[in-house]
């Protein structure tokens, strides 16, 4: 009987011991590119759910006119065990300098979506040069542990943004004495990293998934690499004509605007701006937590009431309480549950540790039109109207101040020309998005003529985040590029 059982066992065996030498067979190996780009497989640094397959490896990326190499960590989660997908989606994380969540916590969420959403491709996650787990990854504690300081101090503007700028400077230097190149960085840089790890991992054509400014990179990709790209899904579009310099004014001055209408109450504008000032001539200190259960003591100065307000449009869940918030304010609730909700949450995105100020720095300097300061004072009062401390805070914090230290060069004109493609493209908004308005992807939608448009109801900046119907929206348009989808998404965010 046991001999008998070990004959039947042994076709399963084999089976087993093909099936494992097969999947193993799917595993990207070591490759280099005639242009001296190279993949090489590494163990994964985080734990793996099962029933996943799920490879590790690091890009090296061609060497740059500026003489460096960078080494990029690439995550592969596939979605079949029995062959690689011919055309994988890649995220591209926006920023400039957001890590794209490839730490072990953070890690686990995106398995968690990818379980949940199923988008039925291969799906691939990196960090960009200098950002997340990169090598070298660029950071600025200096500015971090300051601000952290001065948010617990009563300051004016001009006094935080020179203490601001004394920071920024000292980061800066650190970094050039340290040997870093700062003007390494760049969209066009980091489009040829893309293109190369498309090359490495399976060659073209992919889709790109950009969200905020890596809808950028992904469209420099589109232009100057067409071949490697199957179609485009972008979320928070970030076009090349729209300057992050002078459409700061906008962005800032119609945040808070953007909210107060839809929620019909544009009656409440004036009473904010009083509120600003109230808080300008007596400060208020609030008991706030980070998210590692730190305390943290903020004073709230009208500028940073306003700035609180600001951070809770990113959200659309923190945007629900943006009026609420208003109207206690109003009534004398200086220090609620809801103000410490919403400044914590604003504390958190201003002492974010995982993103890269340098890389923000260096590419905002160089592509943006910072030397256009006639026309951005313009803007600023326009914008600011009769809030004379927005407007200050406009004036005396703007980023070309920033600029004057972090000089990192600038992109030629060309660059600034739209990226136009009759490929298919899915353009995902919300609807009270301040930092790349939904009418940015309008305006995208009626140039591009295979683009569909998806607006988020009350949806903030990043809504696939917040928002799971632009999930199971994109898992259609993927199936089927050209097939009729719905205009709008119901949000559940």
């Amino acid at each position: 009987m046991t001999r008998r059982l070990s004959w039947l066992l042994l076709p399963l065996l084999l089976l087993f011991l093909l099936w494992r030498w097969y999947a193993g067979t799917l595993a990207v190996p070591n490759l280099r590119l005639d242009n001296g780009a190279a993949y090489s497989p590494t163990p994964c640094w985080f734990g793996i759910p099962a029933g996943r397959l799920v490879e590790c490896g690091m890009v090296t990326t061609r060497e740059s006119g500026q003489g460096g190499r960078h080494r990029l960590p690439v995550v592969i989660v596939r979605n079949s065990r029995l062959r690689n997908d011919p055309s994988p989606v890649i995220f591209i994380q926006g920023g400039p300098g957001g890590a794209s969540g490839l730490d072990p916590i953070t890690i686990s969420w995106w398995f968690a979506d990818i379980e949940r959403y199923d988008l039925g491709r291969d799906f691939v996650l990196y960090d960009q040069r200098g950002t997340g787990l990169a090598e070298p990854a660029l950071r600025c504690p200096e500015v971090l542990s300051g601000i952290e300081r001065d948010l617990q101090l009563v300051l004016d503007l001009r006094g935080e943004n020179r203490r601001y700028l004394d920071y920024l400077r000292a980061c800066r230097d650190r970094l050039l004495a340290g040997g870093y190149r700062l003007d390494d960085y760049s969209t066009a840089l980091n489009s040829d990293d893309l293109a190369d790890i498309i090359n490495l991992v399976q060659p073209g054509p992919w889709t790109l998934f950009g969200a905020s400014y890596g809808t950028r990179i992904a469209l420099e990709t589109e232009r100057r690499y067409p071949q490697l790209v199957s179609n485009l899904v972008l979320e928070s579009v970030y076009p090349h004509d729209k300057d992050g310099f002078l459409s700061w004014p906008m962005v800032l001055g119609r945040a808070v605007e953007r909210v107060l209408e839809n929620r019909g109450r544009p009656d409440l504008k004036p009473r904010l701006v009083q509120l600003m000032e109230e808080y300008d001539r007596e400060p208020v200190r609030v008991e706030a937590v980070r998210n590692k259960g730190e305390p943290i003591e903020p004073v709230i100065t009208g500028s940073r009431l306003y700035m609180t307000l600001f951070a809770a449009t990113y959200s659309s869940d923190m945007a629900e309480s943006i009026v609420p918030l208003i109207e206690e304010l109003s009534a004398g609730e200086s220090a609620g549950e809801r103000l410490a909700e919403l400044v914590s949450f604003a504390v958190e995105l201003e002492l974010d540790e995982s993103f890269s100020e340098p890389v923000f720095q260096a590419i905002s300097c160089r592509e943006d039109l910072v030397g256009g300061y006639a026309a951005y004072r313009a803007l600023a009062e326009e914008y600011a109207g009769d809030n004379l401390i927005l407007r200050d805070m406009l004036l005396l914090q703007s980023p070309a101040a920033a600029c004057s230290i972090w000089k990192s060069g600038r992109v030629s004109a060309s660059f600034r020309e739209r990226v136009v493609t009759e490929k298919p493209v899915l353009l995902l908004a919300g609807e009270l998005d301040a930092v790349t308005p939904v009418e940015w992807a309008a305006e995208m939608h009626g140039y591009l003529p295979a683009s569909r448009l998806v607006i988020v109801p009350a949806g903030g900046h990043g809504v696939s985040m917040t928002d799971s119907c632009t999930m199971v929206i994109a898992r259609a348009f993927l199936e089927e590029p050209h097939a009729s989808l719905p205009s709008s998404c119901k949000g559940d965010g």
